[in-house]
């Protein structure tokens, strides 16, 4: 199998051959013809990764426009309406996800269509001159409006520390430290970035595998002279000229796709968890109902055949991985346990993220809470905090698969990480030089356009720094400052090992649960407190690895990796994202406080919604968090006295657990089993993905990476090369419009219209197991 390895940064400098002498030279006179413009990299040199070769452009036109009016105006357009969409429906019974696939998709013709009517008239004022129309609508701007809008077109996560003052503690930290909260809990992941973009982004390494459907959808888009080459067409396939283009397949599988999915949405909803032992054993059956159900159970023979259940872009090794964690642990050991009923596991659900008190019954938070602090005395008399085994079980792989990230990370890539910051002493000018090898083509291609200086990303980060601490000591968010700088240097030790892991497999270890632990311990009983460490600790590392997006396509190193594959001047991409997320989080504010205004007896539970359009269970989670984790703490879930005293060591078993399989890779560089390839953090994303995620995806994406990235691979390589991740494009975008569609046009926006019962469409359990 061709390069199913993960490529550690000194095997992929041996492949990569002597850079052109001719780096590309952006020219400073804009009035220069994009065509006079045009940039090769040496052909002699291409990534070392097979799934980069065969998906990324290695020409480009460093000539062409890219903040156009254009850019700025659907960008903007497309930035306000994915933030007030995204925080309007967040309080919605009834989601609506906003996509990066839609803004694609429906800026395309946008943008033809403005190229074609505005006017191309020039104006100038002194040695500035701006047009309206700079003439054809690049693919670099069609990049540019996507990112505005993705940036800034989500809600952002602070949103649910101000929904809980309001809601729960009848707190406001009013308009100015509502935004400011916002702005810089969403920005500071930027100033990070510059400290870690060398070893992040440019070895060819770090490939960030999820970045590579919507390359493939621009490219495909622009499939026919992307760089305004004079009239050329990039793509010469001359053994296959009889294939259809890549934008006639993304067509035609977006429309069969798009069809289907009306069945497991609309039509056919048993599609989307096929539960054949439900099937066999009946309702409500004590073995089969729990090891069969996709939503409530393991997902054992259990097959979701609609592709929100499925997906495919990760490398063949990583999934690997993924799948043995997830099959040992979902369908091995927690049935296991559940059926031996260890721990008294038959008294709970199989899979719940739910708490329990005493008596089997779900945690009543509200007991413990007195003007919004912690009440031990009303604890005492309620109940201690219980989950469900396989939930504690949770917790423990989350702080395993942490410390098993930074073990991973030092044994492979120790070396190259010293390589990348050892910038001193007698191996300097032999370091800078390998540093220079290890540059992927694509970055070396980047150098046309002036970096960001790193006096930028310093300005952002004190910048916020300085925000953050306002805001902590002056509004009622009971995080002192030096919590505040405790939770940032976490997030700035753990980044790295993260961000690695993530960028060679796609798979990310979650710093959440640690953040609230960590505070839990070092202010006990401050429940706003803690979330609010939460979201700077955690937010700080995922504004900085991923730009918060519900499709996980947002990303600020994969936006940088966008900018890097598409070749974007780093200075625009900067921009834009600061503009995009800015201007989101205000649009965020305000459409949070029209819907609390209009609605809050209806969210906190005091008056019943009549038409069910309407809930407050998102932010009632992140209550309830707040009070587990800041008001009970850690200490009483997971302390010396509490009924999962052991789950501390899980930070030390983390420590040592890839360390085996390191040995062995070492020991046996040429066996047959490639121990190199054993990833532990990797192994426990995908341990640990229920019950987050319904366990239905599990066969279905298992069948669909030996399908597209072994099988398709293997023998059939041509057709994969062009094809695959144009056809994920094609069955995320289709998929996504269809559920628009069936949102807007079927099931309304304040009345639903259900089809009509039959085997199919049943009126209880879709999957006919209770």
């Amino acid at each position: 199998m061709k390069n199913e390895e993960p490529l550690n940064i000194e095997d992929i400098t041996s492949t990569i051959t002597e850079s052109s002498q001719q780096r590309m030279l952006a020219d400073k006179n804009d009035d220069i013809e994009p065509a006079q413009e045009v940039e090769h990299a040496d052909q002699s040199e291409d990534s070392p990764i097979d799934i980069i070769r065969s998906t990324i452009h290695t020409i480009d036109n460093p000539g062409l426009p890219v903040f156009t009016f254009r850019a700025w105006f659907l960008g903007t357009i497309f930035c306000l309406l994915g933030a007030a969409v995204s925080q309007f429906y967040f309080f919605r019974s009834n989601k609506l996800a906003y996509s990066s696939f839609f803004v694609t998709l429906v800026t395309y013709p946008l943008g033809k269509l403005m190229a074609r009517i505005l006017p191309t008239k020039k104006w100038s004022i002194g040695k500035w001159s701006f047009t309206l129309n700079p003439g054809r609508f690049n693919i670099k701007e069609h990049c540019l409006i996507v990112i505005i809008a993705s940036t800034g077109g989500t809600s952002a996560y602070a949103t649910d520390i101000l929904a809980i003052q309001d809601l729960y503690y009848n707190q406001d930290l009013g308009p100015l430290g509502s935004i400011l909260l916002l702005i810089s809990t969403q920005c500071l992941g930027y100033g990070m970035a510059g400290f870690y973009r060398r070893v992040l982004v440019n070895p060819a390494a770090m490939l960030w595998p999820n970045t590579l459907p919507s390359v493939s959808l621009f490219n495909t888009f622009h499939e026919k002279n992307p760089y305004l080459l004079d009239d050329r067409v990039t793509e010469k396939d001359p053994q296959d000229a009889k294939a259809p283009t890549r934008m006639r397949f993304f067509l035609i599988a977006f429309a069969c796709v798009f069809v289907y999915e009306l069945f497991p949405t609309f039509i056919m909803p048993v599609l989307s968890s096929v539960a054949i032992l439900c099937y066999i054993g009946g309702a409500n059956n004590f073995y089969t109902s729990p090891l069969g159900s996709g939503f409530s159970g393991i997902g054992l023979l259990n097959f979701g055949l609609d592709w929100n259940a499925a997906g495919y872009e990760y490398q063949g090794w990583a999934q690997v991985n993924w799948y043995i964690g997830a099959i040992i642990m979902v369908w091995i050991i927690c049935p296991a346990i559940y059926f031996s009923n260890a721990w008294n596991a038959l008294n709970y659900p199989i899979l719940t993220t739910k708490l329990f008190d005493k008596d089997g019954n779900v945690y009543n938070h509200t007991r413990v809470i007195s003007d919004g602090f912690f009440n031990e005395t009303a604890y005492d008399q309620y109940s201690p905090v219980f989950m469900t085994p396989y939930n504690a079980m949770m917790f423990a792989l989350s702080f395993v698969a942490l410390t098993a990230s930074v073990t991973h990370v030092l044994l492979y890539y120790g070396a190259d990480l010293k390589k990348e910051f050892w910038v001193w002493g007698k191996n300097k000018e032999q370091n800078r030089h390998d540093r220079e090898m290890d540059k992927d083509i694509h970055v070396k291609m980047m150098q046309a356009y002036k970096e960001v200086p790193m006096w930028w990303y310093l300005v952002v980060f004190v910048g916020t720094i300085i925000i953050s601490i306002i805001v902590c000591e002056v509004y009622p968010i009971h995080l002192p400052w030096w919590g505040f700088l405790v939770a940032i240097g976490l997030a700035l030790f753990l980044t790295m090992p993260i961000g690695i892991i993530q960028a060679i497999s796609g798979s990310q270890p979650g710093l959440n649960v640690i953040t609230e632990m960590v505070c839990g311990y070092m202010l006990p009983g401050r429940p706003i407190a803690n979330v609010t460490f939460k979201c700077y600790g955690y937010m700080a590392m995922s504004q900085c690895l991923n730009l918060v997006s519900d499709l996980k396509l947002g990303k600020y190193f994969v936006i940088y990796q966008y900018g890097l594959y598409m070749k974007i001047p780093p200075r625009a991409m900067f921009i834009a994202q600061f503009y995009g997320t800015i201007l989101g989080g205000i649009i965020n504010y305000v459409v949070l406080q029209l819907i609390l205004n209009a609605k809050r007896p209806v969210l906190q539970g005091l008056v019943p919604d009549t038409t069910g359009q309407w809930t407050g269970r998102g932010s009632s989670i992140f209550y309830a968090s707040s009070i587990i984790w800041g008001a009970v703490g850690p200490a009483r879930l997971f302390g010396p006295d509490s009924q999962y005293p052991g789950m501390n060591w899980a930070f030390l078993i983390g420590l040592v657990l890839p360390v085996p399989f390191w040995l062995l890779h070492k020991r046996f560089p040429n066996s047959k089993i490639p121990w190199n390839l054993v990833n532990v953090p990797v192994m426990l994303g995908g341990a640990g993905f229920a019950p987050q995620t319904p366990s239905n995806v599990l066969i279905t994406s298992m069948i669909c990476g030996f399908v597209f990235q072994f099988y398709l691979y293997r023998r059939h390589h041509n057709w994969w090369a062009k094809y695959n991740y144009v056809l994920s494009a094609a069955f995320d975008s289709g998929t996504f419009i269809c559920s628009l569609f069936v949102f807007i046009c079927i099931n309304g926006i304040n009345t639903a219209v259900k089809f009509p019962t039959w085997v199919g469409s049943p009126s209880g359990d879709i999957e006919y197991c209770t």
